[in-house]
């Protein structure tokens, strides 16, 4: 999701800008990890078409593997979310139904919603954990599996150092993968 990560093979094009994206930006992976366009996509929120940025978090689970989801707009419509901009924080989650072997998991999946109005940063944090050679990567802080929440939060200030849990059950943070990024004017 971020595109600042110490891993720059896996950095995004997530951006502020006064020009709304219309073209993905990935980067090209590695070691034997690629993009997987039918689950990729950009998506230019208008933060001044409402008060609060309602970000789902969808999490699903399949043969070992964890896959997050947080975009409404991706070609693989059965792991799209209900992420927007409305002037009403929305209260309950919001996830495609995922399919072929993918069951969604409520305990890593939440929706939050950041009030835009007064506050001059949306500081995200991207928190990847990793065991036994796989990965689980979190944004949201507030998932019922407290020990693999974020910082990401709405500020008038900038965040400083990212805020991962611990995560937990031999799942430890991935400091190459995760960081956090202040997106503000």
């Amino acid at each position: 999701m971020l595109p600042n990560t110490a891993n720059t093979a896996f950095n995004t094009g997530t951006n502020v800008s006064n020009t709304p994206d219309t073209v993905l930006s990935c980067g090209p992976g590695g070691g034997g990890w690629r993009s997987a366009p039918a689950n990729s996509a950009v998506k230019a929120f208008d933060l001044t078409a409402g008060r609060y940025l309602n970000v789902h978090q969808c999490v699903y689970f399949s043969a070992g593997q964890h896959y997050t989801a947080v975009l409404p707009n991706t070609p693989n419509v059965n792991f799209n979310t209900g992420t927007n901009v409305s002037n009403t924080s929305d209260t309950k989650l919001n996830c495609g139904p995922g399919g072929g072997g993918w069951r969604l998991l409520l305990a890593n999946s939440a929706v939050e919603s950041f009030d835009l109005a007064d506050n001059r940063y949306l500081n995200l944090h991207q928190c990847v954990w990793t065991s036994s050679g796989q990965y689980y990567m979190g944004l949201l802080p507030n998932t019922p599996n407290a020990n693999f929440n974020t910082g990401t939060n709405a500020s008038r200030t900038a965040n400083t150092a990212l805020n991962c849990r611990p995560g937990g059950g031999g799942w430890t943070l991935d400091h190459v993968n995760s960081a956090y990024d202040p997106l503000g004017s």
